[in-house]
């Protein structure tokens, strides 16, 4: 979360501004549930869902949130291969921030976020985990938690807690969530649960802290939040 105002008020005015370029200066990758069987059911299969991760400020806007989203939506963030640990593949909503540096002008709030393809996606899910990063200073220690899904915020909060990974409800307004206009809240129950992680923290998940080694250095702090947010989204419908 860069400090002050956003540069573009929506999203709408981030993509009619000539100089950004998709695929230059951001990038945008998603993926909607398709329902299919290919081959004879496996044990290890991936049951299909209809839930959704999102970094709404990925690439280098709040570094570190796209591989994490990648991740708990089921799929390795450096190849993209499906997880097979039987706790679902999700939906996933990236838009990621291309600039070698100013990328916190391509920060748009959630709550003007009217981007078209991602509004979709989360009004077709019932569950949603939104992902972002927040200063140091915000996060005290703790990954904030909020959005309006009081249900699977709460469940995020026991998995973190048993992983021993530090979670707190969050009390700024700022990070809290709460907003019915939060892109994120949109879901078909009407709420997400959305985690506010530090610099520090997210800088922690990596071997190396850069957009193009980030995917390929992930630790096993990395592996244990991942863990957590995806057992958490397995035990909601």
């Amino acid at each position: 979360m860069p400090p002050g105002p956003d540069f573009y008020l929506s999203m709408t005015a981030l993509y009619n501004d000539p100089r950004n370029l998709e695929g230059t200066t951001y990038g945008k990758r998603w993926l909607r549930h398709q329902w299919q069987q290919i081959i004879e059911e496996q044990s290890i299969d991936n049951a299909e869902t209809q839930k959704i991760v999102m970094a709404i400020h990925g690439g280098g806007v709040e570094a570190g949130t796209s591989e994490i989203a990648l991740a708990t939506a089921g799929f390795h963030p450096a190849t993209l291969m499906p997880f097979v640990d039987g706790l679902g593949i999700h939906d996933f909503w990236l838009f990621e921030g291309l600039l070698s540096q100013g990328n916190g002008r391509l920060h748009v709030t959630a709550s003007n976020y009217d981007e078209p393809i991602a509004t979709e996606l989360v009004r077709n899910a019932r569950r949603c985990i939104s992902l972002h990063g927040c200063s140091d200073d915000q996060a005290n220690g703790r990954i904030q938690l909020g959005g309006l899904d009081f249900e699977l915020r709460d469940i995020v909060l026991e998995e973190l807690r048993a992983a021993h990974i530090e979670a707190e409800i969050a009390t700024n307004p700022m990070l809290d969530g709460s907003r019915p206009d939060n892109i994120a809240n949109k879901t078909r129950i009407g709420g997400c649960a959305q985690l506010e992680m530090g610099t520090s923290f997210r800088r922690g998940l990596y071997g190396t802290n850069t957009r193009p080694r980030r995917k390929h250095t992930t630790n096993d702090r990395f592996s244990g939040l991942v863990a957590s947010l995806r057992r958490a989204m397995s035990r909601v419908a």
